[in-house]
């Protein structure tokens, strides 16, 4: 295994590629210098710095484990499209109809270029958040590329070269699995990343309105609005129906409707009850289904800690 670590520090810094220079997927980059303002644009190209803020309170919106990633091919099992995104910020965030993803960099895949740029010299301050933000990308398309049809999606929708083969990608991701937690980002500690639910971490630890406004108009912002509006209209037009009714049978005195005065009195009880019951059932439902999902990722966020601290001591 070619890739490896400082002796005895757990969590230290690559000290070589995290693949062997014969497996490289891009030899473009052997006798390439760096170019001036390098460092910056590799934070900007890989350090999804958003998400590492916000990585201490990433367990209330996602399973607290980096292999929480669905690989390619699943996606078209949940009607889900897979979008091009260069922002590192939007990789792996996921929606109802589309996930994100951010294709891999060509100088990620060049032996050299992490031999003489990113691995060469001191490592510490901004070059360590961008080697922590390279290699957490790496690792998570060790689990979007799990077999020969991920790879090919991957390549259809132009984020890994379309000219490697599947055995070169296998070769070339082999020692993707033995990176750690504590040599990635912060942020890649999670896989897959809800949008609407980023949206709620960020209003309560950042004060802000959105994590990413990706709406196209204020007709896309308020068309999330109309489902449950009509269902709170509708609930209150049956309510308002029924009480009407029952105060309207109240007037009826003619012995010759006393059984339709009957039917009419006790519909219109029964519709209030099962507007009651319905709506009771949605609210227990809800608070019961995030009730269960935040202890979950509590314990599992909790369990992970004696582990964490197991491994760095």
């Amino acid at each position: 295994m070619n890739y490896t670590q400082d002796e005895g520090k757990r969590g230290a810094p690559a000290v070589a590629p995290p693949f062997k220079k014969e497996h490289q997927l891009n030899k473009d980059l052997d006798t390439l210098l760096a170019p001036q303002g390098l460092q910056d644009y590799l934070i900007e190209d890989v350090c999804p710095t958003k998400l590492n803020s916000l990585a201490p309170h990433l367990w209330l919106c996602s399973t607290p484990s980096h292999t929480n990633i669905p690989p390619f091919h699943s996606h078209a099992v949940h009607k889900r499209d897979i979008i091009l995104t260069e922002d590192p910020g939007l990789h792996l965030v996921w929606e109802r109809s589309r996930i994100l993803v951010k294709p891999l960099p060509s100088y990620l895949l060049s032996h050299a270029f992490w031999t003489h740029h990113l691995l060469n010299g001191e490592i510490d301050g901004d070059r360590k958040v961008v080697i922590q933000g390279a290699l957490g990308l790496l690792r998570s398309y060790h689990f979007c590329i799990r077999h020969p049809s991920d790879f090919r999606v991957a390549q259809t929708v132009h984020l890994i070269p379309p000219d490697a083969t599947w055995e070169q990608w296998c070769d070339f991701s082999t020692s993707f699995p033995a990176i750690e937690n504590d040599q990635v980002a912060p942020r890649y500690h999670y896989g897959k990343l809800q949008l609407s639910r980023l949206h709620w971490l960020v209003r309560m630890y950042r004060g802000e309105l959105n994590y990413y406004y990706m709406d196209g108009g204020y007709g896309d912002s308020f068309a999330i609005y109309y489902g449950p509006l009509l269902f709170v209209f509708g609930t209150l037009s049956v309510l308002l129906s029924a009480m009407q009714v029952g105060m309207a049978v109240e007037q009826v005195q003619s012995r010759d409707w006393t059984a339709f005065w009957g039917v009419c009195r006790w519909f219109s009880v029964w519709s209030l009850m099962f507007c009651a019951l319905v709506s009771l059932y949605l609210m227990v439902s809800f608070v019961i289904k995030s009730s269960d999902e935040l202890v979950w990722a509590a314990k599992a966020q909790y369990s992970a800690r004696p582990r964490l601290k197991t491994e760095i001591t």
